[in-house]
This record gives C-alpha cells, structure tokens and sequence, in this order.
C-alpha cells in the first residue's frame, strides 16, 4: 500500500528522496539544487511518497515480474537480462520506508546502462520490523534464488544510504554462513555506523543539506531497539571486512556519513580488499539519485565501468 510519511517521521535519510521534485524545478545546476533543497528542508513541510511498485513512467522502457522467494518479495527489473549478471538493489530510507519513485528509476537507469538484470527487494522496515528482520530478508532472499538457480555467479549487491549499510551487513552475514558472496559491491553514501560517534561527522554536519544528527538518531533508534549498535550486523563500520568483494564507494564531501566512509575504506586497504573509493566535492547525500546534476553523471560512468571491470 501507498502511504505518505511525514517528514519528521521520515528519520535518517528520508530527506534525501525529496530530490525527485528537483525533476520538476531545476535548472540543472548544482548550486540551485542544492539551494532548492535546503530551503525546502527548512521549511519542513514535505511528505514522502512510498512507491512499492515501479513508478508506470518505467514501464514502457523496462519490463518488471514480481517475485516471491520463500515469502520475501522484490521485483526483477529486465530478468531477460540476469545471464549477463544481477544488480541486487536494497534502498536507503533509514529503514523506515521506502523505496521511492527517484529510487526505482536509479536502479532501472543503472541496468540500462549496464546491460543486466536487478531485483529491488522489498525487505521489512522499522518500526513495525526492526533488526534483524530487513536483514533476514535480504538473506534469506539471497539464499532462494541462489539454491534454485535463479540468481547467477556474477551478482552484485548494491544500496544507499541505509541500503548501503545493508548491503555490506548482508556480506558478512553470508561470510558467516559460508555461503558465497556477491561479487561485488557498490554503496552510494552508506550509512555504515548507528551509533554516529566519530568526532570528525561534526566538521562536516553544518555541510550536510539532508540529514541531521536528530534524525539519524531516530531513526538509529527505530532500527535497532534494544540490539547493541556496535553489532556489525547493524553498524558495518565496526566487523572484519576480510574477504569481502570488490567494492566502490562514492559520497559527497559535505556529508555527516564522509568519515564513517573513510574509515571504513581504510579497513578495506588494510584487509586487501580492492577498494574505488571516490569523494565528489561540495556534494549532498546520495547525490548519484539526481540523474541530470554533472557530478550524477561522472559517478554513473563509474559506477558502469566498475561493474563491467
């Protein structure tokens, strides 16, 4: 079901996936994006809009198939396509909701420009289903298509945002349970430390347009419950990335999440995980979700040639 969720409620992330509107009012230059959302985000009065389905402007371009592995559900995006690999899509939204419509036309963007199939999965959120649930989710539909041999060799698991998190959490949890992991990954600003307790975000929380330390922490909150956030299950920043894929992480420089992001590259080159990891100046909150902003672009065109590498 559709629901509008309040921006207040909306938690870590949610402000983000307000950038849609920017289809109908920018000039295509970063400065007035950026102006356009701050104001907006100072005003405070938007509400999100949940797309469970795929928006109908991506149904004359894409063909989508639900899909139902043991009671977990998604969509196949291009499914004709899954030889050629398959982009695993988990959404940000701060676990709390998603995904939305800007959401559903990055991953269709991202299989066009890549020749391959994806699956944006619908996991279980917060507050009604917090850790592990979402988690378990992801797994366990990891797990089916995997064992049924409807998912390939060559699948690559990708998010932002809290989705970012998620992937790099459902890594480990397959590490642990010797199942095979993706091939690689691909985390656009994750959200990769509940607890947000790094000195160094706050050198750059004055820059970030999107999120606010209020309410990520609620969002945190919602999440977690009376889990330990240190668990890396929750918090990726803090788990052993030994033996972790290929991965490429692109964020923005003027965001609260930049020095969870580059401690945890810094974890990866030390492991001997082969880590792209790219910072795009000045920029907002998962900003590649803006298709037609200069810096959307150039991370595009890495983000193809990292997956076709």
């Amino acid at each position: 079901m559709k629901k509008n969720i309040p921006i207040a409620a909306a938690g870590a992330a949610s402000l983000l996936l307000l950038l849609g509107v920017a289809y109908g009012v920018a000039r295509k230059r970063t400065d007035y994006v950026k102006g356009y959302i701050r104001r907006k985000v100072e005003k405070g009065t938007f509400k999100i809009k949940n797309f469970p389905d795929p928006p109908k402007s991506l149904r004359n371009k894409h063909t989508f198939e639900k899909l139902d592995a043991s009671h977990v559900n998604g969509y196949w995006i291009d499914r004709e396509k899954a030889p050629n690999g398959v982009l695993v899509y988990l959404h940000g939204g701060g676990y709390l909701f998603g995904p939305v419509e800007l959401q559903w036309k990055y991953i269709a963007r991202l299989s066009r420009h890549t020749g391959k199939a994806a699956i944006v999965v619908d996991y279980r959120m917060a507050p009604e289903h917090p850790f592990p649930a979402g988690l378990e989710d992801v797994v366990t539909l990891l797990t089916t298509l995997r064992s049924t041999g409807q998912l390939p060799d060559n699948y690559v698991l990708l998010g932002d945002s809290a989705g970012g998190g998620l992937a790099v959490s459902t890594a480990y949890r397959l590490k642990e349970m010797n199942q095979p992991l993706p091939k690689k990954l691909l985390l656009l600003s994750p959200w990769l430390d509940i607890t947000l307790t790094n000195p160094a975000s706050a050198f750059t929380a004055p820059k970030d347009i999107i999120l606010g330390f209020d309410s990520v922490r609620k969002a945190a909150k919602k999440y977690m419950q009376h889990h330990d956030p240190r668990n890396p299950l929750i918090s990726p920043v803090f788990g052993d990335v030994t033996g972790l894929p290929p991965t490429l992480l692109q964020i923005g420089t003027a965001e609260i999440f930049l020095w969870d992001s580059r401690s945890f590259v810094q974890k990866l080159a030390n492991a001997g995980v082969p880590v792209q990891f790219e910072e795009y100046e000045d920029m907002f909150h998962v900003f590649p979700l803006v298709p037609f902003l200069p810096q959307s672009k150039k991370a595009l065109q890495a983000q193809v040639a990292f997956l076709h590498s």
